[in-house]
């Protein structure tokens, strides 16, 4: 009998591009100690910028920290 796949807690960076950024930027999304799914990004200045994703999208799990930072960048560009 196969065994499922258990979700992983792993960090997740993906690369989504930016309009107006001649690269793409980075987004780490990770679980922090309290269970809160977080994106980790950098904005103007270089320094980094933290939004709960549990908070702001409703995000349990990292793969749902992933559809929402991409959902959210399609629809504002």
């Amino acid at each position: 009998m196969a065994d499922k796949k258990k979700p992983t807690d792993k960090p997740v960076k993906i690369g989504i591009k930016v309009p107006g950024k001649p690269a793409r930027e980075v987004h780490t999304i990770k679980k922090n100690k309290q269970g809160d799914v977080i994106v980790d990004h950098a904005k103007r200045g270089g320094a980094y910028d933290k939004i709960n994703l549990t908070k702001k999208a409703g995000a349990k799990t990292i793969a749902q920290g992933v559809k929402a930072t991409k959902d959210w960048h399609k629809k504002n560009g």
